[in-house]
């Protein structure tokens, strides 16, 4: 699978969100790289837990984001950030079991959710976010 690259297109107009998804796809991208190098289990497994640091992090903050507007698919949006969690975690033992298939695979899994969930879950709030914030959504 390629490398990740942002364009406009997965702004959802505000500079925070889309600074996040910016850092995530670079930690997709960083990912990618290290299992492509065939890296250690260990230096994949920090590249991971990296991410996934990261993305708790901008979960949170998109979550409070959506609360502030009244997002009412919210308790969704949440779910599906919750389901990820779960998917990653079981995406990390089948590397642990299997480091050569089960990089590919989180590498796989990773981007193509990355990119669906900016490209449309991300995108149904855009609407809603910039109505609230009007002029103000650039912060």
């Amino acid at each position: 699978m390629a490398l990740l690259e942002w364009t406009d297109k997965m702004s959802v107009g505000i500079d925070t969100i889309d600074a996040d998804h910016k850092k995530l796809l670079s930690l997709v991208n960083e990912l990618h790289s290290v299992v492509r190098k065939k890296e250690s289990p260990d230096t994949v497994g920090r590249v991971l837990r990296d991410l996934m640091a990261y993305a708790d992090y901008h979960f949170e903050a998109e979550e409070q984001l959506l609360r502030l507007i009244r997002y009412p698919d919210l308790d969704r949006h949440k779910e599906i950030h919750g389901k990820l969690k779960d998917q990653v975690a079981a995406l990390e033992e089948r590397y642990r079991d299997d480091p050569k298939k089960g990089s590919v695979r989180m590498f796989d899994f990773l981007s193509d959710w990355l990119m669906r969930h900016i490209l449309g879950e991300d995108m149904k709030y855009k609407a809603l976010l910039l109505e609230k914030l009007g002029k103000n959504a650039q912060k």
